[in-house]
């Protein structure tokens, strides 16, 4: 999953939708992504596909790549900002689905949701993936920044993953050491492979405790996380023996805003939007409570939402 640069000419869209019709894929132009993302803010694609299953998507990815154009996989959308200005080139959204069970291993097309794989856990008895009932992404956007909650995370669990890489159009099955993961952080954030499917090693265990598991969690994201409102989700990492919440608690930011953008009076590491909000409202405010936090406390907080698109001179967002 990478950010689309911010250079795309009208001779390269020209191209990639010629290169779309003779290959009988749809795409949209100036297509909103804001009601694609949980955050519901940013601006269009240049163009916008949907890949339904996993060799949609492959086909979609080698399309850009044959275009020379830059592409980006959106999930659900979560733990990420688009810029007021959209995206340049074409945003794929994923939704390839399809689950195998063999035995305590399941693999699963990246756009499957991680809610999805929680009940199939329930369901088959299967322990390890409870922590996912906090996270709203796909199994994608989980492999791709070792997503974990609760104790848990993606690291854990993943023995392999399918990846494709558009520098030479190779389909690699990547075990976990190869996937060099660290808190929040994988390989995949620091190349241009695409994910395609992961599977994931689990544990038998008996399905109604499996389920009581999965209950616990969910409640306690719905008593401290703010589901009624739009956000992206934990906006920084947790420092090294602290958490960014509590940090930005005790700098007294509880509430405040920025425009469209305030920070959760219920969890003080979540950016909550009105409706019609601004991209830029949330990187200005995301920016002053980085820059409190370590006025008041020396601790640089580094953020775990990423800020993906074309961004203004001066603004630090990806792509």
């Amino acid at each position: 999953m990478n950010a689309a640069p911010a250079t795309v000419s009208v001779a390269d869209l020209a191209r990639l939708d010629h290169l779309a019709a003779e290959r009988n894929l749809a795409l949209v132009a100036d297509a909103p992504l804001a009601p694609l993302t949980t955050l519901r803010v940013g601006g269009p694609a240049d163009r916008l596909a949907v890949a339904g299953d996993r060799d949609a998507l492959l086909g979609l990815v080698q399309l850009a790549r044959d275009a020379g154009v830059p592409c980006f996989i959106l999930g659900n959308g979560s733990d990420l900002v688009v810029s007021d200005l959209g995206m340049r080139g074409l945003v794929i959204r994923n939704r390839a689905r399809s689950v195998t069970l063999r035995g305590s291993e399941m693999r699963a097309d990246s756009g499957t949701p991680l809610a999805l794989l929680v009940r199939r856990c329930v369901a088959a008895g299967l322990s390890g993936l409870e922590f996912g009932t906090a996270i709203p992404g796909t199994l994608g956007g989980a492999v791709w920044a070792n997503a974990g909650a609760h104790g848990g995370s993606m690291s854990e669990l993943v023995s392999a993953v399918e990846a494709w890489d558009p520098r030479d159009g190779q389909t690699r099955l990547l075990d976990n050491a190869e996937c060099n993961y660290r808190y929040r952080d994988s390989r995949f954030k620091h190349g241009p492979e695409v994910i395609l499917a992961a599977t994931l090693q689990l544990r038998p265990d008996a399905p109604d405790e499996v389920a009581a598991r999965v209950a616990a969690n969910q409640a306690q994201r719905i008593a401290t996380q703010p589901l009624a409102d739009q956000n992206a989700g934990s906006v920084f990492r947790n420092p090294p023996g602290d958490h960014a919440g509590r940090l930005i608690d005790a700098a007294g930011l509880k509430g405040r805003s920025i425009g469209s953008a305030s920070v959760s009076t219920r969890h003080a590491n979540f950016i909550i939007t009105d409706r019609n909000g601004r991209a830029a409202d949330v990187r200005a405010l995301g920016d002053l409570a980085r820059g409190i936090v370590a006025e008041r406390f020396g601790v640089e907080l580094e953020y775990e939402i990423e800020f993906v698109g074309e961004w203004p001179p001066g603004d630090v967002g990806v792509g």
